[in-house]
């Protein structure tokens, strides 16, 4: 099983995280953890979100930049960093 990490860039509504979330579990990714910051004044959202799965990590990517308010995602395989830190 990998673990991946996504920086989610979105702009700040009610339903964005929870959005997100259901999009993960129906794509079959376990939710490792979530860290979540707003900007009261751009009203941009910050996610970071760890998952892992054995699916392909661009089968989630393409569904969340499906979503309304996501402006980017960005990833990265977090087993892949650890092995080159070895």
């Amino acid at each position: 099983m990998e673990r991946f990490l996504l920086n989610i860039t979105a702009n700040d509504k009610p339903v964005l995280l929870e959005r997100i979330l259901r999009v993960i579990r129906h794509r079959g990714f376990i939710i490792k953890k979530v860290d979540a910051t707003q900007n009261h004044h751009s009203k941009i959202a910050r996610i970071e979100i760890i998952v892992d799965s054995d699916r392909p990590i661009t089968t989630l990517i393409n569904q969340i930049e499906k979503l309304w308010d996501v402006i980017e995602v960005e990833t990265s395989n977090l087993q892949l960093q650890l092995q080159l830190q070895d």
